[in-house]
Formats: structure tokens, sequence, C-alpha cells
């Protein structure tokens, strides 16, 4: 009868056949946490089925713990990532267009559709609302399919124009003490009725996240504040934690209030949620758009403390030059991810971003990895074949994996140990 377990080590063997309880001839290298199907046993080997092959793993290559997996997906310009860990799915933004929709419902989560099962995705973090971050959320929402546990956000929401009841496109502003500040702030997206009309892609996220709820698709809906543990689990046997970093908040008139830093897009960018994922001993984190401004407030609000430092981090805004290398010193990871897309007109990833994620980086050799580079092109059709960016941790050993271009199964993968 078939049974499961998972890869125990980065790019397991599956053999052909087993000769004198040796090996034979390598057709797939799997990722660990792959889930592996077996079918039987042959000595120190199981027989087994993955990605519709079948072949042989030796049993030491196998565990019943699948690990900590993060994909960090190619959705063009913008920001994408799943992970998963135990049975929690958990997605952090989406990217602007369909692709991570595409990726949960015709390839990650095809072996439950199929038989008209539901996706339950546990927790969905919006790190801010501009487009290239959540507007590939709604789609997702739409999808009768799809449940949702609780639907994290940092609280502020764009309005259709400058000219109505509010002074900005963000909504009310105050000065206290020689600085601005933006009084706007929804706690609670499910309530969040207002005089004045959202812009278009808010309004669409807002319909599908109501009807959503309507449907029973939703938990909860809850802001985030820098403080807030989002999660906090023991799973497979390892802490598993989601602590914010990052917005803060200060009290204007008894009310929360953000600091409103020279126009708009700066100042949603730079209340994106920051998150740190811990996983056993080993530690990720995830800055949405921070900029100058907000990393320099950041640090004022942190002091002496440094709750940045991890092992791996998703570069903020898409590898832009507008960083200070102080904040990037204070994060000093062994890996740096850069999600970013072709055909726009920042030119992300900046060279001195990438220089810099070197430079201030722990280890001889740091990680720089890219989204873009990800990704290939068939030769014949043209096609984009978006690419994706995986890491793998057992909560001591991290792993970072991209697919070669040229499809050799028995040498499919390009990995590094992090750290």
């Amino acid at each position: 009868m078939a049974t499961f377990k998972y890869a125990a080590k980065n790019e397991a063997p599956i053999y052909e056949t087993v000769v004198n309880g040796v090996g034979k001839k390598t057709i797939n290298k799997v990722l660990m946490g792959t889930y592996i199907t077996t079918t039987g046993e042959e000595g120190d080997f199981y027989k087994v089925k993955a990605f519709s092959k079948e072949g042989y793993m030796k049993k030491t290559d196998l565990s019943d713990n699948m690990g900590f997996k993060i994909f960090y997906l190619d959705v063009g310009q913008g920001d994408g990532v799943l992970i998963e860990v135990g049975n929690l799915r958990i997605l952090i933004d989406a990217g602007p267009a369909s692709n991570m929709y595409s990726y949960l419902t015709k390839w990650q989560y095809t072996y439950l559709l199929k038989y008209n099962k539901k996706v339950h995705i546990d927790y969905v973090f919006i790190s801010h609302f501009d487009t290239d971050h959540y507007k590939g959320i709604i789609k997702i929402l739409e999808d009768k399919r799809f449940t949702f546990g609780t639907i994290h956000h940092a609280g502020i929401l764009k309005f259709t124009t400058t000219d109505n009841p509010y002074n900005t496109g963000l909504g009310n502003t105050v000065e206290s003490n020689g600085v601005k500040y933006l009084t706007k702030v929804f706690d609670n997206l499910l309530t969040a009725n207002e005089p004045a009309k959202f812009n278009r892609d808010v309004t669409n996220f807002m319909d599908a996240l109501l009807a959503a709820d309507q449907q029973g698709r939703i938990t909860k809906v809850k802001r985030l504040n820098a403080g807030d543990v989002a999660v906090s689990k023991t799973i497979e046997g390892q802490n598993f934690t989601i602590d914010v970093l990052g917005p803060f908040t200060e009290k204007i008139n008894n009310k929360h209030a953000y600091v409103y830093w020279t126009d708009d897009g700066v100042t949603i960018n730079g209340h994106s949620l920051v998150l740190k994922v811990t996983f056993g001993t080993r530690t990720f984190l995830f800055g949405g758009d921070l900029n100058t401004k907000s990393e320099t407030y950041l640090m004022q609000q942190y002091g002496q403390q440094n709750p940045f430092e991890v092992d791996v981090a998703k570069s903020c805004h898409h590898g832009s030059s507008d960083f200070t290398e102080k904040f990037m010193q204070l994060i000093n990871p062994f890996a740096t991810v850069i999600s970013s897309g072709d055909n726009e007109g920042f030119s992300h990833p900046r060279a001195d971003a990438i220089g810099c994620a070197g430079r201030y980086s722990k280890g001889p050799r740091p990680l720089v990895y890219s989204t873009e580079l990800a990704r290939s092109v068939d030769l014949r059709s043209r096609e984009v074949l978006f690419g994706m960016i995986n890491c793998r941790c057992n909560g001591s050993k991290i792993f970072i994996s991209q697919m070669k271009e040229v499809k050799n199964y028995a040498d499919l993968w390009d990995s590094y140990e992090v750290g």
C-alpha cells in the first residue's frame, strides 16, 4: 500500500534500479522537503514515485518531516511568495497579475483541486497596497475553491483622486510638532466603508474580499503593528514564528497614525509590513518596499536593538537604489533574493543594490538571487518560462536552489547551502 515521506536532503537522487544494494542510474534529483510516494521496500531502499517517475531512494534520504519551504515565485515586476511548513500554507503578496494564481491552480495544488477539494491558505500577508504586491490576490480571492484563515495588512489604502474630502490619495493628514502624519488607518477591511471612493484596483480587491467573506471563506482580517506576533507554533518539533518588525504607528489625538514622508508613494511603501520568520534556529526577512526614509525611521524606533539580522532576506523594493547601507549592514544575511521583472522603467534590480546585497552580507561568498535570472525563454516558441527560487530548511540547514535552463532531470538543480 502506498504511503508517503519527504526528501531529507537536498538534491536527493532517485535511481532507476538497485543492484546488489547499490542505486544505479540517477533518473531524477529532488529538493529537500519534496513529497515522495513510497510503494515498497528493497533492502536499504524505498521504491518510490515522484513527478511521474518511478525508481528507488535510499531510506536515509527520506524523512517523515517536510520541514520549511519558501517559493519565491517569478511574478514579473512585483513580489509573490508561498511558504509551506507543516500543514500551514502562507502567502506573502501575490504580484500584479495571474502568475501566482496560475502556479497555485495549475501546479502546486492540482493534487487537491482535481479531486474537488478546497485549498486552504492559513495566512495571507499583504505587505502594502501597491498593485505589484496585492493585485494578484484578487483572482485567488474570487476563486471559490480557496478558503482563508487570517488576511493581514498594514492598514493604508488608496483613494481614487486627491481632489476629494481628504488631503492626499491616502487619506487625511495632520501636522504635530512639525511632523506630518497620515491619520486614515484601516483596522478591519471588512468594515472599511468610506464616503470617498477607493481607486479601481483597491475597489476590485475590496469587492473580492467582501464576497469571499460573505461566502464564509475568510476567518479573519487584521491589521498588524510592529511588536505583533502573527504566528507562533511548534511544528515538527521546531519553533515557528512570524514576528512583525514594522510598521510603527504613533498616537495622534489618541488615534493611530503613520508618519507621512514626502509623498504618497514613499509613505505607503515605507509602511510595508516587515516580517521576520523563524524556523528552528534559522531566520528569514520580508520587508515589502521599505525605502531610505522608512529604514532610517525603523532604525530610530529600535535604537540599539537589531531585530533585522537574518540568514536569508528578500530584497526590499525589488532591488531599488532607495535604501540605506546601514540598514543593509543590520540585515547582514548569507543570501538575498531579489524579485523583479522585465519591461519596467525602474531598471530593477539596480547595480548598487546588487553590489551592496553582496557587500553587506555574511560569509566569504554571499549569495544574491534574482527571480528574473531564474526565468528562461523557449528558443523555439519564444515562450517565457517563469522561474522560481526555492528555499528549503530543516530547522538547522538551509538550501537555496533554482532550476537550470536545460532540463536534465539527473542534474536539474543549481543549489547552494546557506551559511
